[in-house]
């Protein structure tokens, strides 16, 4: 991994602001693996996808998490902590392998491709009704489908048939829904919540941008240094300077 600089990441941040969440996960990626590209990494699953970004994550800011959720039984709010060694379930693989798989059911043979970042995209942007996006997600994965041998229109696969291949793709990569189970210590409740590593991370550096132009106004203003000879400080020397022109 090639870890984004101050700079780079600003950079990165700065230029996707108006981007789809999924466009800005990809472009985070692009930054930590340029060598790979965003062409592969909208092809790779979205656990091989997410896997990595929970590997920039720990270099960029560390392997501990916080979240808050409220508690469907109570309204409590909770905070909660772990680690991102808690969380994971399969390791980052650069660059992502793209495989197909087969799947036999209820005498269908069904050649697929795990969902994509790129299928994702195309399935959001087809329709706003979730069941609708979700059929979309599987039909654009089906690499073939067979009935006795014979070629077989996407729309006449049994639904049930399309639940297994959806449970199929689910196994084959277990990164892609990463579940917390937690437990509300005022009423005892006890559920499991998605925990969205893209949704976190980009987050985590909206906080941190926001923080770091703070800074880089304070020292352009008392020391009339420009923005790239700034974030070019390591964060130590940044810190020490701020403190003195604070103090």
């Amino acid at each position: 991994m090639n870890a984004p600089d101050a700079e780079a990441l600003l950079q990165t941040w700065d230029a996707n602001q108006g981007a789809h969440l999924i466009c800005r996960a990809l472009a985070l990626l692009d930054a930590a693996w340029p060598e790979v590209g965003v062409e592969a990494w909208s092809r790779a699953s979205i656990g091989e996808r997410d896997a990595c970004l929970l590997e920039l994550r720990e270099t960029l800011f560390g392997v501990q998490l916080e979240t808050v959720a409220d508690c469907p039984g109570c309204g409590e709010r909770l905070e909660s902590s772990f680690t991102t060694l808690g969380i994971r379930v399969q390791p980052a693989v650069v660059p992502p392998r793209q495989a197909s798989f087969h799947l036999s059911e209820q005498g269908c043979d069904i050649e697929y491709r795990l969902p994509s970042s790129g299928d994702l995209l195309a399935a959001v942007e087809s329709t706003s009704d979730i069941a609708g996006a979700s059929e979309e997600l599987l039909r654009r994965c089906v690499i073939d489908a067979r009935l006795d041998g014979a070629s077989l229109d996407l729309a006449k696969l049994p639904s049930t048939v399309m639940t297994r291949l959806a449970d199929d793709m689910r196994q084959r990569d277990p990164g892609a829904e990463v579940r917390m189970a937690l437990s509300c210590p005022i009423c005892g409740h006890a559920w499991s919540a998605t925990f969205d590593i893209v949704s976190y991370l980009w987050s985590e550096i909206e906080d941190w941008a926001q923080r770091l132009l703070a800074d880089v106004c304070v020292l352009a203003t008392a020391c009339g240094w420009s923005e790239r000879d700034i974030l070019g400080l390591s964060p130590t020397r940044r810190q020490i300077y701020l403190d003195m022109v604070q103090a």
